[in-house]
Protein backbone atom coordinates (compact mmCIF):
# COMPACT_ATOMS: atom_id res chain seq x y z
CA UNK A 1 0.00 0.00 0.00
CA UNK A 2 1.39 3.41 -1.13
CA UNK A 3 0.23 5.31 1.90
CA UNK A 4 1.41 2.85 4.89
CA UNK A 5 5.22 3.37 2.60
CA UNK A 6 4.74 6.78 2.75
CA UNK A 7 3.43 7.54 6.24
CA UNK A 8 6.53 5.10 7.08
CA UNK A 9 8.88 7.85 5.95
CA UNK A 10 7.15 11.04 7.40
CA UNK A 11 8.03 12.33 10.69
CA UNK A 12 5.41 12.26 13.39
CA UNK A 13 2.48 14.77 13.50
CA UNK A 14 2.63 15.71 9.70
CA UNK A 15 0.03 16.12 7.62
CA UNK A 16 -0.38 14.28 4.57
CA UNK A 17 -3.69 14.77 2.03
CA UNK A 18 -4.79 11.81 0.26
CA UNK A 19 -6.87 11.54 -2.58
CA UNK A 20 -8.69 8.74 -3.82
CA UNK A 21 -11.88 8.12 -6.32
CA UNK A 22 -12.43 4.91 -4.59
CA UNK A 23 -15.99 4.62 -2.86
CA UNK A 24 -14.53 2.18 -0.31
CA UNK A 25 -12.02 4.33 0.67
CA UNK A 26 -14.52 6.03 2.89
CA UNK A 27 -14.89 3.61 5.18
CA UNK A 28 -10.77 1.94 4.81
CA UNK A 29 -9.21 4.84 5.07
CA UNK A 30 -10.37 5.89 8.89
CA UNK A 31 -10.41 2.07 9.68
CA UNK A 32 -6.96 2.13 8.65
CA UNK A 33 -6.26 5.07 10.78
CA UNK A 34 -8.05 3.83 13.69
CA UNK A 35 -6.19 0.24 13.56
CA UNK A 36 -2.70 2.45 12.41
CA UNK A 37 -2.95 5.10 15.64
CA UNK A 38 -2.93 8.17 13.39
CA UNK A 39 -5.65 10.96 13.45
CA UNK A 40 -8.25 11.46 10.65
CA UNK A 41 -8.46 14.98 10.65
CA UNK A 42 -10.71 16.02 7.43
CA UNK A 43 -12.65 14.68 4.67
CA UNK A 44 -13.89 16.34 1.84
CA UNK A 45 -15.95 15.18 -1.15
CA UNK A 46 -16.07 17.09 -4.19
CA UNK A 47 -18.01 15.32 -6.44
CA UNK A 48 -16.36 11.85 -7.02
CA UNK A 49 -13.29 12.62 -5.52
CA UNK A 50 -12.45 12.40 -1.66
CA UNK A 51 -10.21 13.97 0.13
CA UNK A 52 -8.48 12.85 3.80
CA UNK A 53 -6.07 14.80 5.62
CA UNK A 54 -4.16 12.39 7.96
CA UNK A 55 -1.51 13.29 10.72
CA UNK A 56 0.74 10.70 11.74
CA UNK A 57 0.82 9.38 14.91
Amino acid sequence: MNLFMTMKKMESQQIIEVISYDLGAREDIPAWCRLQGHTLLDRKDEGGIHHYYIQKK
